[in-house]
């Protein structure tokens, strides 16, 4: 028998914090996780235990975020 899929809202605020945009990643109300500009690159950052990832795009840290948030939930 299979798991029923369960829906997740996830929201995506923009902030600005010392002149850099930030894009803070929420499920439900919980801020789990930020993508940074760092140069020409950017860095994921896991709010539970401020574990940072280098990615390539916004899109990139968006996805690490959610995968690193959904492998260690729980």
């Amino acid at each position: 028998m299979s798991k029923k899929d369960k829906k997740i809202e996830v929201n995506i605020k923009d902030i600005e914090r010392q002149n850099q945009p930030v894009q803070q990643v929420f499920i439900g109300s919980r801020l789990i996780g930020e993508v940074v500009s760092n140069n020409e690159r950017f860095k994921a950052i896991l709010v539970a235990d401020s574990s940072e990832f280098n990615v390539r795009s916004q899109e990139e840290g968006l996805e690490m975020i959610l995968q690193q948030y959904h492998l260690h939930q729980g």
